[in-house]
């Protein structure tokens, strides 16, 4: 399979290749494309959907996808997309993403690189503070979605599953939420400890746009996790 087969909407959408998640009106489906493992993410309307606009949400997905390229982040490598319309309504909507290599989740980079667990939870504080900063909040800021590479001695991050991010006005309670949501996430104690430890004190003096660091630990201490790790 070729980069060329996802120039035709209608055979992407028979394509079949290695299911990862599938839901009414979504999937991700994992392919070897040009040699490479990439994901396909497809979503489209169904006679069910009256409250849950999967199409909406894959639009949105990729719209956060491209801020945060285009805003010296690191999103995922979209290497196609396509969409259509009938009566002025998406009906569908696809993108594929080409896998990172060398780079693995937070929690397991940690597992297997020890000695360089304080180092990159610095460099991640610093780079949590500058999403936050730029008004980005991913809404599920969990460590299986942080995906961490080293790079000549420093730590370079990416995120992905977007679907409930937001990028706008400045908002601490969600950018407490998302630091919450980290800690929770792990499994590890003393990593999560190092999370309302360490790495919270390195976030706070890094967040050039904080009115009060004691504000924002009130905030932290009585966020909520946007997402249950139980």
């Amino acid at each position: 399979m070729s980069l060329s087969d996802f120039d035709d909407l209608d055979a992407v959408f028979r394509i079949e290749g290695e299911p990862m998640q599938t839901h009414q009106g979504r999937s991700v489906t994992r392919l070897t494309v040009d040699g490479h493992t990439h994901f396909l993410k497809r979503f489209w309307l169904t006679p069910m959907q009256v409250f849950r606009r999967f199409v909406a949400q894959g639009m949105h997905e990729l719209a956060m996808i491209d801020w945060l390229n285009t805003n010296n982040f690191t999103g995922p490598d979209v290497v196609a997309r396509g969409a259509d319309k009938t009566l002025g309504v998406w009906r569908r909507m696809m993108f594929l993403m080409r896998a990172g290599t060398d780079e693995l989740p937070l929690e397991r980079f940690c597992r297997k690189h020890p000695d360089r667990r304080d180092d990159v939870l610095v460099s991640l504080a610093q780079h949590t503070a500058r999403l936050h900063d730029a008004g980005f909040y991913h809404r599920d800021y969990s460590e299986r979605h942080l995906f961490v590479r080293g790079d000549n001695g420093g730590f370079s991050f990416r995120q992905i599953d977007l679907e409930r991010a937001a990028v706008g006005p400045r908002r601490e309670a969600k950018a407490a939420a998302d630091v919450k949501t980290l800690s929770c996430s792990i499994a590890d104690p003393e990593l999560a400890g190092a999370i309302e430890g360490p790495f919270l004190t390195e976030y706070l003096g890094n967040r050039s746009t904080l009115d009060s660091s004691d504000s924002f630990r009130a905030l932290f201490s009585n966020a909520v996790p946007t997402k249950s790790f139980e």
